[in-house]
């Protein structure tokens, strides 16, 4: 069985994966595509999609999906790279939750605010119903609901920690890329927040910095991004 830190961490690190409905014009058949996704504070993947889309029209008549997650640098061997597969009922947000997990959303995608004043588009999440993890060579098993947390307990701070970051220590995002990225980026912004680390976006490419240790408030996190911080230093004075 794989740990479920490691498959918490890899769900948490995608931004993309494969959706699968079951096609109402050919029933019985799965269709598939490319769908990107975020979390919810309550863990669960969540999709923006059209009325006119497929999969909107699949998801009405029959709500049972899977996305499977997979790791795009692992495209030269990608069976020997880690996946999981989230098999789930999808059921579309209210409003409240919409607006909850919208700004969310436009951080990590920011292309999708076009979107925003179309009618025609929704949020829906997709609740668990069992997990498949492949870590990797003998690293394979299933995971049930519970036995994974991915809820954020740093959610309603976010949107404000995002903000501070973003305008008040934009030298130490950037420093946080020539580290772990190996180069200057031009621009960068923090675009979340949770307690298993922070995520970024570095000239327009998705950056999961995890933590060494979870940090469930707001100090805690604050301390993560400070150990980071003197990481990149350490590593810059000895280069």
């Amino acid at each position: 069985m794989p740990s479920q830190r490691t498959a918490s961490e890899f769900l948490r690190a995608g931004r993309y994966g494969v959706l699968a409905t079951l096609s109402r014009s050919l029933p019985g058949y799965p269709f598939g595509s490319i769908t990107p996704y975020v979390l919810s504070a309550v863990g669960e993947p969540v999709i923006y999609i059209s009325t006119l889309a497929e999969h909107t029209r699949n998801i009405g008549a029959d709500p049972r999906v899977s996305l499977t997650v997979f790791d795009p640098a692992d495209a030269a061997d990608p069976q020997a790279g880690a996946r999981l597969t989230w098999i789930a009922d999808a059921y579309a947000l209210d409003a409240p939750a919409s607006a909850a997990v919208a700004e969310r959303y436009y951080r990590f995608f920011p292309a999708a605010r076009a979107y925003a004043d179309m009618h025609d588009f929704g949020f829906y999440a997709l609740r668990p119903v069992r997990l498949r993890y492949i870590g990797g060579f003998g690293k394979i098993g299933w995971i049930e609901p519970h036995e994974i947390d991915l809820s954020n307990p740093l959610a309603d701070a976010e949107a404000g920690i995002v903000e501070h970051m973003n305008g008040d220590h934009a030298d130490a995002l950037r420093a946080y890329c020539r580290h772990f990225l190996g180069r200057e980026a031009r621009q960068v912004t923090l675009v979340g927040a949770d307690a298993d680390g922070v995520d970024l976006l570095a000239d327009g490419a998705a950056l999961r910095l995890p933590f060494a240790a979870r940090a469930e408030s707001v100090d805690a996190l604050r301390q993560q991004l400070i150990a980071l911080l003197r990481e990149t230093r350490e590593a810059a004075g000895g280069a």
